[in-house]
């Protein structure tokens, strides 16, 4: 049965299961057409309160920005966990899955709603297919029959605009893993080639002494190693953050991470 029907966002409602499938008819074309069609959403849940979710993202493109991300979490998300809707099992999942879309950038924005900027009260599920979606909310999805199987990069030549196609082979099982890693190595990516500059502004030695503070070295132990005194290990220390320009270790650590860590 059809809850409702947007410009963007079709909502079914399963009796049966006590489930919605929402599936989007075509990606958002703004921001304010997202949070409008996603406010309508919240109305049909709050009229029928619904078990379980499954979102379908096949046609799904849509950068959601992390003041967006907020956005959903507050206005969406906390007011259905405030009025005491959200039931998980025993490994803390609230009955959501999603099945993901061609563009995996945009799913990971969507996977992102749930992180960011702080950890969301749901914990949702993200499938390959609408049939182990539907087998988790049922409790019979299983791994055992792919458990072996190993995750393939295959070059599937250029397409039009000159750039490579690679084709990813990964079990289910672990798509989620999958996705989350492209995600670190794309912002891992982005962060180099935004910093690379500020990176090539340090000596050989600032090099050596951000490498050993990366690998969990402490002070007095890099003075050690580097046969200087401490004082000298903190003169280095002072001199990468303004060089960089961080504050903090852990602003350093990313460049340790992009930079050193292979």
């Amino acid at each position: 049965m059809k809850i409702y029907s947007g410009p963007y966002l079709n909502v079914k409602f399963e009796k049966k299961n006590n489930r919605f499938i929402n599936s989007w008819r075509t990606p958002p074309d703004s921001v304010e057409s997202f949070k409008k069609e996603l406010l309508a959403y919240r109305s049909a849940l709050e009229e029928v309160n619904p078990i379980q979710i499954i979102w379908l993202q096949q046609n799904f493109k849509f950068n959601i920005d992390d003041a967006t991300k907020l956005w959903v979490e507050e206005n969406i998300l906390k007011p259905r966990y405030e009025a005491g809707y959200v039931v998980s099992d025993e490994d803390g999942y609230h009955p959501i899955a999603f099945v993901v879309g061609q563009d995996i950038l945009s799913h990971m924005e969507v996977m992102g709603v749930f992180d960011e900027p702080s950890p969301s009260v749901f914990k949702p599920k993200h499938f390959a297919t609408e049939k182990e979606a539907e087998d988790w909310l049922d409790n019979s999805f299983s791994t055992d029959t792919i458990e072996n199987e190993k995750t393939e990069i295959i070059f599937k030549g250029l397409g039009d605009n000159g750039k490579a196609i690679l084709e990813v082979r990964s079990p289910t099982s672990e798509i989620v893993h999958t996705i989350k890693s492209f995600k670190t190595i794309l912002e891992e990516n982005e962060f180099m080639k935004s910093h690379v500059d500020k990176y090539a502004s340090l000596s050989k030695r600032e090099i050596e002494v951000l490498s050993l503070l990366g690998k969990g070295v402490k002070h007095q132990e890099i003075a050690d190693q580097l046969f200087v005194s401490i004082h000298t290990v903190r003169v280095h220390l002072k001199n990468l953050k303004q060089k960089l320009e961080v504050k903090s270790n852990s602003e350093l650590f990313q460049y340790f991470t992009a930079f050193i860590k292979k």
